[in-house]
């Protein structure tokens, strides 16, 4: 939706600012970018309304939470309901934290999470093996996260 939303200056430098930290005061921001604190509040709101800004979380730190994995996922055939079948299965799969859809000789990446390397043997096969379009998939477990960044460059 952001393809057909005008941003200015303005916006730009709130989303710059609330990607990094949403729980600055509209006082605070507006006093830094130059704006009211009614205006901040009220462009923030329309960013949401335009579906620029889709959604405010707080991201935990999940370093010392179970495993995390990085799963590749390669089909035997190819087709657009084959595709369309893979991302209703994903979608509502709560372990299944980030999935996208690739070039390449893998189809899909997904990052999953759970609490342990038996847990996932057991999780893969409950819900990768058993599809029959899925020809393959390898993964790799992650050691640390070196960095993590969700901002969107504007």
């Amino acid at each position: 939706m952001m393809k057909n939303v005008k941003l200015d200056s303005f916006d730009i430098a709130i989303l710059n600012a609330i990607q990094r930290n949403n729980q600055e005061s509209c006082n605070a921001l507006g006093d830094r970018i130059g704006l009211s604190a009614s205006a901040v509040r009220r462009r923030i709101k329309q960013l949401h309304e335009q579906g620029v800004i889709a959604q405010d979380v707080s991201i935990i730190d999940s370093s010392d939470v179970g495993v995390k994995l990085v799963v590749n996922v390669s089909f035997g055939q190819e087709s657009v309901e084959i595709y369309q079948a893979f991302d209703h299965h994903v979608a509502n799969i709560a372990e299944i934290k980030q999935a996208y859809h690739v070039s390449g000789e893998t189809d899909y990446v997904l990052i999953v999470q759970g609490p342990d390397l038996s847990w996932y043997e057991e999780w893969s096969k409950a819900t990768l093996m058993a599809l029959p379009y899925v020809k393959r998939f390898s993964s790799q477990v992650v050691w640390s996260c070196k960095k993590f960044d969700t901002s969107v460059a504007l």
